[in-house]
């Protein structure tokens, strides 16, 4: 796999780069990065293809991408997968969890973009549920990828918002949640991810997670907890080569 330039601004899945012609990426910080357009000088193309966003709404909507479709910023989704070659899905956070998922056999690409609602909402699984009906795939086919994202180290939230996904994927509690005192505690997004993604079938070892807390590392990332409104974003991109 061909790696785009300023490599330093990259992040990547081990042992991806053993997908014939697999283009992906997690960035680290990048300068304005509030919106697409205003990023688009900083962005390194990953050969010769930009990335397709979407306007992300929290929720577990995942669209399918073609190649006789246009670019796809104005729908309202929190999810993009697609089968046809030459075509780069983006996703953008700040403290969410963006996560890539690949079926290299049949060059399925999936990046999605789970928040506590989108957690909470199992984006995850509408993913994994999207490939069996569509392809008939099995999860043991997919491998995945959980991206920089605010850790269980930082993300501190009422128990309103813990509550669900502690009844529905609490079997590893001491993993994913820490009481703090007046009904908060501090939540782990990708850790819960991970255990829907292994709940429904994907092998442990075909899961890792890229990149450290965005609200610890002020140097690397931006972080909508630590900056505010200002902050700026991070991008993850997937997709494959044209043949």
């Amino acid at each position: 796999m061909r790696k785009p330039k300023n490599q330093e601004l990259w992040l990547y899945a081990e042992g991806w780069a053993h997908f014939p012609g697999l283009v992906h990426g997690f960035s680290r910080r990048l300068p304005r990065m509030h919106h697409i357009d205003d990023s688009a000088p900083f962005i390194p193309t990953f050969s010769g293809l930009f990335p397709h966003t979407l306007k992300q709404v929290h929720g577990n909507d995942i669209v399918h991408i073609t190649g006789t479709e246009g670019e796809p910023t104005k729908v309202e989704a929190d999810g993009m997968i697609t089968a046809d070659a030459g075509i780069l899905l983006g996703i953008m956070t700040a403290d969410c969890v963006p996560i890539l998922m690949v079926v290299p056999q049949h060059r399925i690409a999936i990046a999605l973009h789970a928040g506590w609602r989108g957690t909470q909402k199992a984006i995850c699984l509408r993913a994994v549920e999207l490939c069996a009906k569509k392809w008939h795939l099995n999860p043991s086919q997919l491998w995945v990828a959980l991206g920089p994202s605010i850790g269980g180290c930082c993300y501190e939230v009422g128990y309103e918002v813990g509550k669900p996904l502690l009844q529905r994927w609490g079997d590893r509690e001491k993993e994913v949640w820490r009481v703090r005192g007046d009904g908060k505690g501090l939540l782990d997004l990708r850790a819960i991810n991970k255990a829907q993604l292994t709940w429904a079938g994907i092998p442990d070892e075909q899961i890792q997670s890229v990149g450290s807390c965005t609200c610890c590392n002020r140097v690397e990332f931006t972080s909508y907890r630590r900056e505010g409104p200002q902050s700026g974003r991070q991008i993850s991109v997937i997709g494959w080569k044209p043949s």
